[in-house]
């Protein structure tokens, strides 16, 4: 089983990313497409395998902290680009 998870646009990779830093490893962003190419960066395939509850427990709090993080980013990055 898998599970699919879409984040919004242009923060797949970061969050791929924010979770390897933290010694989390899951599927690169854009596995969902053929060739691995994923036009708005948003979609994430994550296949936890043989896992203990325990486990998949902090696993999740890893991922759902790198989601926050990086939506964080992402509007510091959109707010910055619209300042005048």
């Amino acid at each position: 089983y898998f599970i699919h998870f879409r984040s919004r646009d242009g923060c797949a990779k970061r969050i791929v990313e924010l979770c390897r830093g933290a010694g989390l490893i899951i599927t690169e962003a854009g596995a969902v497409y053929p060739y691995g190419y994923d036009p708005r960066d948003r979609d994430l395939r994550i296949a936890p395998t043989y896992l203990q509850i325990d486990e998949l427990k902090n696993a999740m709090d890893i991922f759902c902290a790198s989601v926050k993080l990086s939506y964080v980013g992402k509007m510091e990055s959109i707010n910055n680009s619209t300042r005048i």
